[in-house]
């Protein structure tokens, strides 16, 4: 019985005792069946207890449901990337007293743990990750979302691309029906380069997002899709593809995912040697984004790539950009980031010598710690030739033994 619960939790919640709530009104056993749900009881009975705890029944009763229904819109404003929706829920839901009822509070809690991921509150996740671990007797939804909560947190907060694909293999469907894991593995594994896997599920998460109608979404998923054909040695990704995508997110005016489109459509055109336009686009992507934004320091990046390659900017100007990145990247504590702009101030002041030395000793390094495999295999290409074109071929080959590392195969040749 509903009011059975309600009245638990208020009495429990003021440190009123039972025999004490029903002095007067009913016996210690009846109150005890009562929370229980064991017993059938009268409307002024029940009128008499939430007078004497200062509620009104019915209102509370109006509460619960919709505490309910909030929790269910909230995770799906999280699985759909509504910032200002979550944000607004959030703050709906912690007006409720009864949030913290056993019904509840694990929900509400396994939530929680996802906006603060979402929203980039590290540290208040782990918070609740750590108290989650300690639950016993969880149910097998609960069970799957923490290990789905655990994924995100391994692959967005550690780095841990291979631990992050282990605990989200673990999910069951059967049990947590939210098919947004797919996404997860397969930003995994585009993580790890692992290309074939990263589409397989990424095109398996664009299917439940087309179910849930989210276009924001849907173009994420999509565009993940074209990362992974656009990196395969058979590469023919045709332009169009990026911009019939900017064209969706503008029509629907999705500013975050058409800030990503032209991120990647640059790097596309950067690959195809299209240094212009590859330029052009990384600064739409850095114009609409702020920087806080924790996006904004790639698109800068690749913004000075680009313009580096190109050729036409003067070094004065590089290096006001550069210097833009390395102070932005030393206020967000963004080491790798640190390491990429410091690398470029190095290469615009024509200082082989020390660009490698950095690189050698501080950036690859910490690509190794970070499992950042794109960024090893480069620079581990350029530290390859710049020791064979000293003649260090000891040193050369610390790095061609790491590069084919990737090509070794189980086969059984004799």
């Amino acid at each position: 019985m509903l009011e059975g619960k309600i009245i638990k939790f208020y009495r429990e919640q003021q440190e009123i005792k039972q025999k004490d709530l029903g002095e007067g009104i009913c016996s210690t056993t009846h109150i005890s069946k009562i929370e229980r749900g064991l017993t059938e009881v009268s409307k002024e009975t029940i009128h008499l207890l939430s007078e004497r705890l200062g509620i009104h029944m019915e209102k509370e009763i109006e509460n619960y449901k919709s505490i309910d229904s909030l929790l269910k819109e909230w995770h799906e404003s999280i699985i759909k990337k509504l910032q200002n929706k979550a944000d607004s829920i959030k703050k709906r839901l912690e007006g409720f007293h009864l949030l913290q009822i056993q019904d509840f509070y694990r929900t509400y809690t396994l939530i929680l743990s996802r906006y603060h991921l979402f929203s980039g509150e590290n540290q208040h996740a782990k918070r609740l990750i750590e108290e989650m671990e300690m639950w016993s007797g969880l149910s097998p939804y609960e069970q799957n979302m923490l290990l789905h909560i655990n994924g995100i947190y391994h692959m967005r907060v550690n780095h841990d691309y291979f631990k992050a694909i282990s605990v989200l293999k673990k999910i069951s469907l059967d049990a947590y029906s939210n098919r947004e894991c797919f996404y997860d593995l397969a930003v995994a594994y585009h993580s790890i380069h692992s290309n074939v896997l990263a589409y397989f599920y990424a095109n398996k998460a664009l299917q439940f997002f087309v179910e849930m109608r989210s276009f924001s979404r849907m173009i994420e998923s999509e565009m993940l899709m074209l990362l992974q054909l656009e990196q395969s040695d058979d590469s023919n990704v045709e332009s169009k593809e990026y911009q019939r995508l900017i064209d969706m997110a503008e029509a629907y005016e999705l500013e975050h995912q058409r800030a990503l489109l032209h991120h990647n459509y640059a790097y596309h055109q950067l690959r195809s040697g299209e240094f212009k336009s590859a330029s052009e686009l990384y600064k739409k992507s850095v114009n609409t984004r702020q920087p806080q934004d924790p996006n904004y320091l790639g698109s800068l990046e690749g913004y000075i790539n680009a313009l580096t390659k190109e050729g036409r900017t003067s070094k004065d100007e590089l290096l006001q950009i550069i210097e833009e990145g390395l102070t932005l990247s030393q206020k967000t504590e963004n080491k790798t980031f640190y390491h990429f702009f410091t690398l470029h101030k190095l290469n615009v002041n024509e200082d082989k010598k020390g660009y490698f030395e950095y690189l050698e000793d501080k950036a690859y390094p910490h690509f190794q710690e970070m499992g950042y495999v794109l960024p090893m295999e480069h620079y581990g290409v350029l530290l390859f030739d710049y020791y064979m074109e000293k003649g260090d071929v000891g040193k050369a080959n610390v790095y061609a033994r790491g590069l084919m590392e990737k090509f070794r195969k189980n086969n059984q040749f004799v």
